[in-house]
């Protein structure tokens, strides 16, 4: 079978008309003007030991291009598919925008996929390239790269152990674009020229639960023109401190981390899941993007925390979120708050909604959840505890 028939093209739709003449229309350009007029020493931000490690905005462009110098120094070519294969960590959204620059066409691969899933989407995607986070993922991938005879190269972030034999590191990779770009000084620049807004940027797969996966090709239009036409319903700025916790292998987290840049914002990547509360005390972000389940998981462990404490605590938890909905029901509405209920809500803010403020870093002012739907009565009473909550749902032009 023709693998293109397999996926799902979403390029034949109608065109749209750009709200404003200096948009961005490839990703090429939205990384190139997060570095032209954001401007920033903490563009990226990662965690190593125990300080958070920046990468600039004109750090973050300088190694993309040598990551995209490199997959040409290796044989790569524009139009090619180039596998990713990590936990998010900012070596992800480098490769991302590595990728861009090259012109080849990236696909997300979860992490917790099996080999057999993971031999699958290498295969009908023909991926030359497999990006992975560390040794161990290859030795756990071993047998199954034997059975996808199109990848010829494997690109490794941490290169703890890594032999000749197993690949290049990921700075390996640089160097090797380093050298490319001193004997054709802008070799990149020349070549992502050539991107246009037509031009294929992902193939993204579905969880293959209704059968196989099938890949989702989106442009670098159905990317951008999302991407700004959500600018403008969301108050994202440069003053804006994020911490991402999602993974990147899926549309919404990295939709959003191109609206983070796209806005000039700083980007703290999460140590894992399980460090979200401590990466929290000390990031103190403004914003945080979540799915439903973070924020279920969140409510709950408030809940039990509540039933520790006994009785009484379990009462004033349950009387101020009670509180919470009934006063957020007059602020969507945007109807007058009755004095009685202001009085309350004031109460329940200083017993209970402060101290959520303070788990969440103390700066948080902006909640928003994708992905699936938030249950309306938990997104309330995270309305009005003094953090704004706002859902999103991607959808490609």
């Amino acid at each position: 079978m023709n693998r293109a028939l397999e996926y799902m093209d979403l390029r034949s739709t109608p065109v749209r008309q750009s709200t404003s003449p200096d948009e961005p229309a490839t990703l090429v350009d939205v990384f190139t003007r997060v570095a032209e007029r954001h401007k920033r020493s903490d563009t990226l931000n990662y965690k190593s030991g125990d300080r958070w490690v920046p990468i600039s905005s004109d750090e973050m462009l300088r190694r993309a291009k040598l990551i995209a110098a490199g997959l040409h120094a290796i044989g790569v070519q524009r139009g090619d598919r180039v596998a990713l294969l990590s936990e998010s960590r900012v070596e992800w959204t480098l490769t991302d925008a590595g990728s861009i620059f090259a012109g080849t066409i990236d696909v997300p691969i979860y992490p917790t996929l099996t080999p057999p899933q993971v031999r699958y989407i290498l295969n009908d995607s023909g991926s030359s390239v497999l990006f992975l986070a560390n040794r161990d993922k290859l030795i756990e991938l071993k047998d199954t790269l034997g059975e996808c005879p199109e990848v010829k190269h494997v690109i490794i972030f941490d290169p703890a152990g890594v032999t000749a034999a197993d690949g290049l590191t990921l700075a390996q990779l640089e160097d090797k674009g380093r050298e490319l770009e001193q004997r054709e000084p802008g070799h990149i620049d020349r070549s992502s020229k050539q991107t246009t807004a037509d031009d294929l940027a992902t193939i993204i797969y579905t969880s293959g639960t209704t059968g196989e996966p099938k890949g989702v090709m989106l442009t670098h239009s159905n990317l951008v023109t999302n991407l700004v036409d959500s600018s403008g319903h969301l108050s994202f700025g440069e003053h804006d401190i994020v911490l991402s916790v999602l993974p990147l292998s899926h549309v919404f987290e990295r939709q959003a981390m191109y609206m983070y840049l796209h806005q000039g914002m700083a980007v703290y990547f999460a140590e894992s899941l399980q460090t979200i509360g401590p990466n929290l005390r000390e990031v103190r972000p403004t914003i945080l993007v979540g799915v439903p389940r973070i924020f279920e998981k969140i409510y709950a462990r408030i809940q039990e925390r509540a039933a520790e404490a006994g009785r009484s605590t379990e009462a004033i938890l349950a009387w101020s979120i009670s509180i919470a909905r009934d006063y957020a029901k007059y602020v969507l509405a945007r109807k007058p708050v009755p004095p009685l209920l202001k009085f309350k809500h004031a109460i329940a803010s200083k017993l209970v909604f402060s101290k959520w403020q303070d788990a969440f870093g103390g700066s948080i002012r902006l909640l928003l959840s994708g992905g699936a739907a938030l249950p309306e009565q938990r997104g309330l009473s995270r309305r009005n505890r003094g953090l704004l909550r706002e859902e999103k749902t991607t959808i490609h032009r």
